[in-house]
C-alpha cells in the first residue's frame, strides 16, 4: 500500500484543525476573560504554571517575540499582581518571571473555564471517539516533541515544547 497519500491527507487535516481549534479557543478566551487576559499573556501564564520561573528571553523565544514585546507584556501582567520579578536563585544576576500566587489562582479558574467549554463543545463524541482523539493527540505530540531545528535558522529553541 501506498503511504505517501495517506499521510498528505494527514498533513492537510493538521494544517486544517489545529488552525481552526485554535482561532476557537483564542475567540473563547477573549469572550469568558472579561478582558483579563489576551491570547499572548495566557500564553505567557500557561507556560509559567506548566514550567515554573523562566526568564525574559526564555518567554520572548518561546512565543516568538521580541524583547521589547515581552517586556510589555509581562509588564501588564506585573501591574496586575499575576507575575512577579525575582533574582535567579543561581545567577544573582539575572531576573527570572513567576507567576504569583493570584496569578496561579486566576490562571487555575481560566484553564477550568476553558475545559468546561471544551467538554462542551465536545459533548456528542463518545468514549472510543474521545479515547481515539486523545490517542492520536498523543501520537502527535510525540512526533513534535522530537523534532530539532537549528536554533540560528529559526530564531527559536533547538527543541521546541509549546502546548
Amino acid at each position: 500500500m501506498d503511504e505517501e497519500p495517506q499521510l498528505l491527507e494527514c498533513a492537510h487535516a493538521i494544517i486544517e484543525i489545529v488552525p481552526r481549534l485554535s482561532r476557537i479557543m483564542r475567540k473563547d478566551l477573549r469572550i469568558h476573560s472579561a478582558g483579563l487576559f489576551t491570547e499572548p499573556q495566557f500564553r505567557v501564564m500557561a507556560h509559567l504554571f506548566r514550567e515554573g520561573e523562566r526568564c525574559l528571553s526564555d518567554l520572548a523565544t518561546y512565543l516568538g517575540v521580541s524583547l521589547p514585546t515581552m517586556s510589555k507584556l509581562v509588564q501588564g501582567l506585573e501591574a496586575r499582581g499575576l507575575v512577579a520579578r525575582t533574582e535567579d536563585s543561581v545567577d544573582r544576576r539575572r531576573i527570572v518571571l513567576a507567576l504569583t500566587e493570584q496569578g496561579r489562582q486566576e490562571y487555575a479558574a481560566m484553564l477550568r473555564r476553558t475545559e468546561e467549554h471544551l467538554v462542551d463543545w465536545i459533548h456528542d463524541l463518545s468514549v472510543a471517539q474521545c479515547a481515539e482523539i486523545i490517542r492520536a493527540f498523543n501520537t502527535l505530540d510525540e512526533l513534535l516533541s522530537g523534532l530539532e531545528f537549528p536554533a540560528e535558522a529559526s530564531g527559536e529553541p533547538a527543541a521546541d515544547s509549546q502546548q
